[in-house]
């Protein structure tokens, strides 16, 4: 059975030319763990990662043990860190798979702890990264627990403590002081386990944004996540010191992903007709209008109504009326060659237009990672080069 015609083309050559420009700007000396969680923000877990591997990327992130074992069944041989932790009963699965654990509460060491005295077949002590809540307010050991975990560890007979880390919660804001007092709080949290004799080779605090902006936050290890996909955060800076502009030079990464709908019908309307639900839109003029197969079903949000455009042959038409579960319009009158077959791109560049995936972000006032990662499965992914 044929798909609908809306596809996602995923080009893995740029983004391993977006892994290699992170390379480039942190130096050989840093490692870079590749965030591949929610599906690879939208592009395929298994695919990307495979091509990750493929170019030598240190490790890969994932939300879950669910995500990491999807990666090993296939075929993913590099390392994988769960960065949010994991849920009782799942100590076996990481152990049988070699996954590499996140802890972020006192209790997972103690089962870890548990399971891996358990395992019967497991050989050397079982590597683990200890997460920080220097301020995110979420998951990681905080302050007044930091005693106990350093006295878990040096008790431990089965575990071994790779990498210590945090997660900002402002790296992108610049207005904010959050993020260097991050750093200090982990900083001394650090000298903690140094005093205890834990000096962990896996260091890392950065994200994108911080990855981008922050050097000082680099440590021994990287956690690129949107970069990878070609896009950066939006940067907040204090009047008059917007640097954004300097930021993308640095880092010239592109979009691996490119969104296409096929135009299924297009059809005339005189002036002041009606479209779609809610007769939301009326024409001003006498129209054109492409029929796409492509909605909220899809992922392609219902908020985009209205604020969003396409690109129909190098040109761009601007989508008009409620975008429904399954279908968007399109005004192509000013693309009067446009017909049935043609190729819309929503997200993505044809050479000559584009349609970077912040732009609709923008226009939801949300982030690009929320848009590309709420593409859905009724949309197949197309693996370029």
């Amino acid at each position: 059975m044929a798909p609908r015609p809306c596809w996602a083309e995923i080009s893995l050559s740029q983004l391993k030319e977006n892994l290699a420009i992170v390379r480039r700007y942190v130096g050989r000396e840093r490692k870079v763990l590749a965030v591949v969680k929610g599906d690879a923000y939208g592009h395929g877990a298994v695919p990307v990662a495979r091509a990750l591997e493929e170019a030598r990327v240190d490790a890969l992130g994932v939300a879950c043990v669910a995500e990491g074992l999807e990666l090993r069944l296939g075929g993913v041989r590099a390392p994988i860190l769960v960065l949010t932790g994991f849920f009782p009963g799942e100590e076996k699965d990481l152990l049988a798979h070699n996954i590499t654990p996140a802890i972020t509460e006192v209790g997972q060491l103690e089962r870890l702890e548990r399971a891996a005295q358990a395992a019967p077949n497991l050989r050397g002590r079982v590597g683990c990264h200890v997460k920080i809540d220097t301020g995110m307010g979420r998951l990681g050991i905080s302050c007044p627990d930091v005693p106990r975990v350093l006295d878990l560890l040096a008790a431990s007979r089965r575990l071994a403590l790779e990498g210590l880390y945090t997660h900002f919660a402002s790296a992108e804001d610049f207005t904010s002081d959050q993020t260097p007092k991050q750093v200090a709080c982990f900083e001394e949290v650090r000298q903690q386990f140094a005093q205890r004799g834990f000096r962990p080779p896996l260091v890392h605090l950065a994200n994108t944004g911080a990855l981008v902006a922050r050097p000082d936050t680099w440590g021994t290890m990287v956690r690129p996540g949107s970069m990878l996909y070609g896009y950066l955060s939006f940067f907040k800076f204090p009047q008059g010191q917007d640097r954004t502009a300097e930021f993308a030079a640095r880092l010239p990464v592109k979009p691996v992903l490119t969104l296409k709908a096929q135009i299924y019908l297009v059809r005339n309307y005189p002036a002041n007709a009606p479209l779609g639900y809610g007769a939301s839109y009326v024409t001003l003029r006498p129209s054109r209008i492409a029929i796409l197969p492509i909605g909220y079903g899809d992922g392609w949000r219902r908020g985009l109504s209205g604020r969003s455009r396409v690109i129909v042959r190098g040109q761009f038409a601007p989508a008009v009326g409620t975008i429904g579960m399954d279908l968007t319009l399109a005004d192509v009158t000013d693309v009067p060659e446009a017909q049935p077959g043609d190729e819309a791109i929503l997200i993505g560049s044809n050479g000559i237009a584009s349609i970077p995936p912040t732009e609709p972000a923008r226009a939801l006032e949300t982030v690009a990672s929320e848009v590309l990662s709420g593409l859905g499965k009724r949309i197949p992914r197309l693996y370029l080069d």
